[in-house]
């Protein structure tokens, strides 16, 4: 990837953060993926979406708490669970 390219990218990322509402192409350029796997998890109705016609859009707060939804414990938060566990079924 060249510099432009690059500069380009910051620009359109920088965009973003002042937008509610985003399309498919945004969404794709702030999660890192490609434009065919946003399609692909919304035909799948895995990610929050809204039709509009044959347009696609997607609320941006919507889209930070989907990417948050499947947090993974830390060590400390499981050893604790388990000793709660322990504790409370003998």
């Amino acid at each position: 990837m060249g510099v432009e390219e690059r500069l380009e990218r910051i620009e359109r990322l920088l965009l973003l953060g002042s937008k509610e509402v985003l399309n498919t192409s945004e969404i794709a350029l702030l999660l890192g993926i490609s434009e065919s796997r946003v399609r692909h998890l919304t035909s799948a109705k895995k990610i929050p979406h809204y039709k509009q016609g044959n347009k696609i859009y997607f609320r941006k707060k919507e889209i930070e708490a989907w990417q948050l939804q499947s947090r993974v414990p830390t060590d400390d938060e499981i050893r604790s669970r388990g000793t709660t566990y322990a504790v409370t079924h003998k």
